[in-house]
């Protein structure tokens, strides 16, 4: 996410717009009430798992939380942290078909001119 955390004081500005307390909005996401403390100090960083349920607890879409994915680095990226999560725990088999379809894309992005 980014330095200042805006993320992080974002979430506490809803979740406490909401009356939540964290204990309440981590039982609600599925999540450990610490995870909940970490992501409002900005110390913790969210799996896209972990993402996704504490914005479907709360009700809300990305954006409202001040996540720009345009300002957010490559490795902090939540849909860079799903991918990664997922081809680590790939089988071999798995790894050649993902491979294959990056290669397509590839040769997509060069046949519509996209680098």
């Amino acid at each position: 996410m980014n330095n200042d955390n805006d993320f992080g004081k974002k979430l506490k500005q809803i979740r406490k717009s909401k009356g939540l307390t964290q204990e309440k909005l981590a039982e609600l996401a599925g999540v450990h009430e610490k995870h909940i403390s970490k992501l409002e100090l900005g110390t913790y960083k969210p799996s896209f798992d972990t993402l996704n349920k504490v914005l479907t607890a709360l009700d809300l879409e990305v954006n409202k939380l001040g996540l720009n994915y345009e300002k957010v680095s490559e490795n902090d990226n939540p849909f860079y942290i799903k991918s990664m999560q997922i081809l680590n725990n790939a089988t071999e088999q798995e790894l050649e078909f993902y491979y294959g379809l990056l290669k397509q894309a590839q040769k997509a992005s060069k046949i519509f001119g996209e680098s």
